[in-house]
């Protein structure tokens, strides 16, 4: 079974081979709202350097052939808000809460990101590591 891709994992596909080459021989899924992160880390300039938006796209766009994009409904955007204070999460943090929300959905046990402490005890079901 294919894991979740958290943006950070997405971005270091551009760069790192490795990661590439996972993502597109394992595949896998994430949320639609990953590409406007993956866009905005690639041309806001959080890594040094700015991607031009045309080209930004089309690397995204690129992404998606190995993907399966997925979103929350309404409904179940709102009970992970109700189950967030359970769970310890408040403020920012809710953008990560509603990604391994949606991997659990999804039944996903493997999220690859390179932010592991932002997930790390949400569901210790879940298997966070870098990809």
């Amino acid at each position: 079974m294919s894991a979740y891709w958290d943006s950070s994992a997405l971005v270091s596909s551009f760069s790192d081979p490795t990661v590439k080459t996972r993502l597109v021989t394992e595949g896998g899924i994430t949320r639609i709202h990953s590409l406007a992160e993956v866009f905005s880390t690639l041309t806001g300039g959080r890594l040094g350097f700015r991607v031009d938006s045309e080209k930004a796209a089309v690397m995204i766009e690129r992404l998606t052939a190995h993907l399966t994009l997925v979103s929350l409904t309404t409904d179940e955007t709102l009970a992970a808000f109700r189950d967030a204070r359970s769970k310890g999460i408040r403020g920012a943090r809710i953008h990560d809460f509603l990604h391994i929300t949606t991997a659990v959905r999804e039944a996903r046990n493997v999220i690859y990101t390179l932010n592991t402490n932002d997930f790390t005890g949400i569901y210790p079901e879940i298997k966070v590591m870098a990809p």
